[in-house]
């Protein structure tokens, strides 16, 4: 009988190297892995969301939400369109609605745009409601923008976005402002744009932080 084969000493010992080797790569790439990780950028536009998501921006956005789903609603629209000339384009219903509402500070508090028309009486929520609502009546995609103070989750102005020519444009309907993103930088409320102000754009099925958008042309 054949005696019994022996690993070669020098065959052995090359392979622990290598799998010492191949141990401290795999070691070395989870501790950058990880270090990146925690040291990583976070994007401007991203929102705490999940199980840490704040319960007044939560609050917030579902609320917001749920108004987009009712102006985006077939009946809305169609009770919107008996008051709308179907050849209105974006910038049409300023006129239209300046002829409709009239702004006031104490308005009773509608978040129904036939309520609001009815009540002829605003402030800028109630004027971009309105706005929104007759932008998806005449088949315009339009979406209700807010900003907000993160300390308390309550939003400070109210405005609208049309999406036109391939992007969002920023439009202020009861001042019949159309695509001038950086004129809240002037506001008292303005200079905290992107620190304790944050700006959201909501639609039917979700939202969209859109802070940058405010802060691009703020210098």
């Amino acid at each position: 009988m054949s005696p019994a084969r022996r690993a070669h000493p020098t065959r052995r010992h090359g392979q622990t190297r290598k799998w010492i080797f191949i141990g401290s790569a795999l070691l070395l790439v989870v501790t950058l892995a990880t270090v990146a990780y925690f040291l990583r950028p976070v994007a401007i536009d991203a929102v705490i969301t999940g199980p840490n998501e704040p319960a007044g921006f939560t609050t917030l956005k579902n609320h917001y939400i749920s108004v987009m789903q009712n102006l985006n609603a077939t009946q809305t629209k169609a009770t919107m369109q008996t008051q709308l000339d179907p050849k209105y384009n974006q910038t049409d219903l300023f006129t239209w609605e300046h002829g409709k509402l009239t702004f006031v500070q104490n308005p009773t508090w509608y978040e129904d745009p036939a309520q609001i028309l009815s009540s002829g009486k605003g402030i800028c929520v109630q004027w971009s409601i309105v706005y929104v609502s007759a932008c998806l009546a005449l088949h315009q995609p339009s979406r209700l923008v807010a900003a907000v103070d993160t300390s308390t989750w309550n939003y400070i102005h109210m405005w609208a976005e049309d999406y036109y020519n391939g992007s969002w444009v920023h439009v202020d309907p009861s001042d019949s402002i159309w695509n001038s993103p950086s004129r809240y930088w002037g506001w008292d409320w303005g200079k905290a744009l992107g620190g304790q102000v944050r700006v959201y754009a909501f639609t039917d099925s979700g939202y969209v932080d859109v802070t940058q958008s405010y802060m691009a042309q703020a210098t």
